[in-house]
């Protein structure tokens, strides 16, 4: 299966991941575990042009799992097989192709309502289904119930609420029964 090779190992995503505290910045919580995972993405090209006609082309991708949408930077990319992979995707590359489309318009939309400039989606090329890593780290909280933050394992980005819904989303379908 197609992946992509972590730029992060552990050592640096531990540190990456290290809670600082908000007043005291000294105080600091490591994760209890780190581990590597593979998240399945379709991965598209996408060819957008302003009214200007200026066109640009990106690596825009769909999460297999809760159809999100994401922008990738092609620079930090370096392939590698995986032989297994933990996470399944949950859509076919029909759902995912509707979602980079329905996904892609809003994106350039807001895009547009930001830089003034009019954007449109002139085309896109499928790509491919490929596993992307990320470093997740997990907690245990004072009262004892966990939590977890992600890591990009390419650009070193911590993720947010989006991805965040991703990850229980994996975790739900395959680690709880």
């Amino acid at each position: 299966m197609k992946s992509y090779k972590p730029k992060i190992d552990e050592q640096e995503a531990k540190e990456l991941l290290t809670l600082r505290g908000r007043i005291f910045r000294s105080r600091k919580t490591p994760p209890v575990r780190v581990e590597l995972i593979y998240l399945p993405y379709y991965f598209f090209r996408i060819k957008v042009k302003n009214k200007r006609g200026k066109e640009r082309e990106f690596i825009a991708g769909i999460d297999a799992i809760a159809k999100s949408f994401v922008l990738v930077d092609e620079k930090g990319l370096e392939q590698e097989e995986l032989s297994w992979v933990e996470f399944q995707p949950a859509i076919s590359e029909g759902e995912a192709r509707n979602a980079l489309l329905k996904e892609a318009r809003w994106f350039l939309y807001e895009k547009s309502l930001m830089s003034r400039d009019r954007y449109q989606l002139v085309d896109y090329k499928e790509m491919e289904l490929v596993w992307y890593p990320y470093w997740v780290g997990y907690y245990r909280s004072a009262s004892g119930s966990w939590d977890f933050l992600a890591l990009d394992a390419i650009s070193g980005i911590l993720q947010g609420g989006k991805a965040r819904r991703i990850f229980i989303l994996a975790f739900s379908q395959v680690r709880v029964k």
